[in-house]
């Protein structure tokens, strides 16, 4: 296809997902579903303007803006304040992982017989999507103790969901074959793509962090906007190349890099790099979630039968009843106890690359079978997550969208 013919598409997407995204305003709920929802009208399933043809040739976009977005998560895991709350953000991550995973697992296998496929769905439940989270929590500037829990479980979520997926998919594809079980692909591999791309992604926020010492520190405040804009978009950029490239974690390294950079900086030079990206990322955030939504098919729901509706059944439990758990066991505040498993209901890019991974792993009908089931649960999770979410945050006083700014 010509390059500039994709310009026709990305002026058509924009334009679409923005007007509706304003639209779902009006009515109240997410701009994000309204992007979606854009999505899914110009995609396959409906009027078939954006074709499945033309939506390849949009990944890299959509990787780019995951990057920029796991880099915002990164830049809000500030150590000193999550001394306070890191041990019980880790507990929450760690029990809610596993308890979900047991509950699909369970579910799944009881239901259907199937071992291999449990495993495998149990281990892709486990992804949260990150994206949703935080373009809300920006949008309505939300601020509180299931906030402050929320946005780094998220971020550190993708760590279990690795591990985990990467022993699961590895037993499943034993039992599929026959075959016995690789325990350097089960386990040491993720081990591997988690440590390097942590250890990549702290290497390129030390770069950041040496620019920002040694050269834009002494800018002006205008010049250190456009400085810290151009750098931080290069290393994501880099990031995004080097995960591609070498099969690594396409959250994990411009995450590490955020986190690496907030904490080597204070609170004036942190407010100018979040203002500059966040002024840019805008309507490239339009454009991913437009994108999501011209990924999805609504065919799929018919084709994932009654499997996929106990799989959206089965997270849902898992997420909430494991993050309950775990809060009980931290300690948290009855807030934190009772919202956060809700909060972390949205699925999306992360689901998908580990289906890329299913599609590599599994024979043909197999992965085909647990896409299927797992793209019907993003297409429910992508359109109703969000909601969920805001609609929580508001129920439960930390939204602060209609505060005026001081």
């Amino acid at each position: 296809m010509d390059v500039y013919e994709l310009l026709l598409y990305l002026a058509i997407i924009l334009s679409i997902g923005y007007f509706l995204g304003k639209l779902a305003e009006v009515i109240r709920i997410p701009e994000i579903t309204g992007y979606i929802v854009a999505g899914v009208l110009l995609g396959p399933s409906v009027l078939n303007i954006v074709s499945d043809e033309v939506l390849r040739n949009f990944n890299v976009i959509s990787n780019v803006v995951l990057g920029i977005i796991a880099y915002q998560i990164g830049t809000e895991l500030w150590i000193p304040k999550f001394k306070k709350t890191g041990k019980q953000i880790m507990i929450i991550t760690c029990i809610q992982a596993i308890i979900t995973a047991l509950v699909v697992f369970l579910g799944v296998w009881l239901i259907d017989q199937r071992l291999w496929l449990a495993l495998a769905l149990s281990s892709i439940a486990i992804a949260t999507a990150p994206a949703p989270i935080m373009v809300i929590v920006k949008k309505i500037r939300a601020k509180g103790p299931v906030t402050d829990v929320v946005v780094p479980l998220v971020g550190i979520d993708d760590i279990f969901g690795v591990i985990i997926f990467g022993l699961f998919a590895s037993i499943a594809v034993s039992l599929i074959s026959g075959q016995s079980l690789n325990i350097h692909t089960a386990l040491i591999d993720p081990l591997i793509e988690v440590i390097l791309s942590i250890g990549i992604g702290l290497v390129l926020g030390l770069i950041l962090v040496a620019a920002h010492r040694f050269g834009i520190n002494y800018l002006k405040k205008k010049e250190r906007y456009v400085a810290y804009l151009s750098l931080e978009l290069s290393l994501i950029f880099l990031s995004v190349w080097i995960a591609h490239k070498y099969n690594l974690s396409m959250i994990l390294i411009p995450m590490t890099i955020g986190m690496t950079f907030t904490n080597f900086i204070s609170k004036e030079p942190f407010d100018i790099q979040a203002a500059a990206l966040s002024n840019f990322s805008g309507p490239l955030i339009i454009l991913f979630f437009t994108i999501a939504g011209v990924e999805l098919s609504l065919k799929v729901l018919i084709e994932a039968g009654i499997i996929a509706v106990f799989y959206i059944l089965f997270r849902c439990i898992g997420k909430i009843i494991g993050a309950y758990i775990g809060a009980v066991v931290a300690k948290a505040p009855d807030k934190v106890k009772k919202y956060t498993g809700i909060c972390l209901l949205p699925q999306g890019g992360v689901a998908i690359g580990m289906l890329v991974a299913i599609s590599t792993m599994f024979p043909e009908n197999e992965a085909k079978l647990v896409q299927t089931i797992v793209l019907a649960g993003i297409l429910i999770f992508e359109l109703f997550g969000p909601v969920i979410f805001k609609k929580t945050l508001e129920k439960i006083g930390e939204s602060r969208e209609n505060l005026e700014t001081v």
